[in-house]
């Protein structure tokens, strides 16, 4: 199994990207939101015996499978895809975030329920 990150990372990113939002800055919310997501994914991955291999389209197809498995409340493969893409459309292109129908408030939420599990999911050497 990969190394995964301690799993106050993914909350201390979730931090960041509510800090960014009140700050008025979309732009850093979109990239501390998918680092969030991608952190506290492998943690889920990883405590369930799953091998995200650190890969965006991974993970998404990771965490469709934990949703299946009960693991998940909801299927975040979507959300996972869409944060990265719209941290590259922000962080290369100046574009803002299109949360294509979602609101900031639905998506850290989502975030957090992920940060929540995650914090509680076993890491690989515990």
């Amino acid at each position: 199994m990969t190394d995964v990150a301690d799993p106050n990372l993914a909350d201390a990113h979730l931090a960041r990207a509510r800090r960014a939002l009140a700050e008025g800055d979309d732009a850093a919310a979109i990239m501390w939101s998918s680092l969030c997501a991608e952190v506290a994914m492998d943690r889920v991955a990883a405590g369930n015996g799953i091998d995200a291999r650190k890969d965006h389209f991974r993970r998404a197809s990771v965490a469709r499978r934990l949703f299946e498995m009960g693991v998940l409340p909801e299927d975040l493969g979507d959300l996972l895809i869409r944060l990265n893409a719209e941290r590259k459309q922000a962080v290369y292109e100046g574009h803002a975030p299109d949360l294509r129908g979602r609101t900031w408030e639905q998506v850290l939420d989502s975030l957090a329920e992920l940060v929540d599990i995650a914090s509680r999911a076993a890491g690989p050497a515990e």
